[in-house]
């Protein structure tokens, strides 16, 4: 059980479900540009970018958690994806730093 603990299981379901898996099913899914690119890679997965990051320097984990989501989200869009959606990955990444950055340890 502490091993599972130790590799931050969290971020991997999750990183595993929305890197690899809604990709691959945004692209069997007829949805607009507009709607996978600004609404659901722009807004959503940056927003749990940016909570990643918070909550891996918030509970202590590893530091190399905040790789997990971006390394795994450039995998789903290779293999099924539109090509222009790797410009993200670098932007997840921006993101879940400055949220480890910038989120404090201690109270306020």
């Amino acid at each position: 059980m502490t091993v599972i603990k130790r590799i931050g299981w969290p971020y991997w379901v999750l990183s595993i479900i929305l890197g690899l898996a809604v990709p691959v099913l945004l692209n069997n899914v007829s949805i607009g540009g507009f709607w996978r690119s600004g609404v659901i890679y722009g807004l959503i997965y940056s927003v749990v970018a940016g909570l990643i990051g918070h909550f891996v320097k918030h509970r202590g984990d590893r530091w190399w958690l905040i790789f997990v989501l971006p390394v795994l989200f450039a995998l789903g869009i290779q293999l099924s994806g539109p090509k222009y959606a790797l410009y993200f990955v670098p932007v997840y990444l921006c993101i879940s730093y400055l949220a480890y950055g910038l989120s404090a340890t201690e109270g306020m």
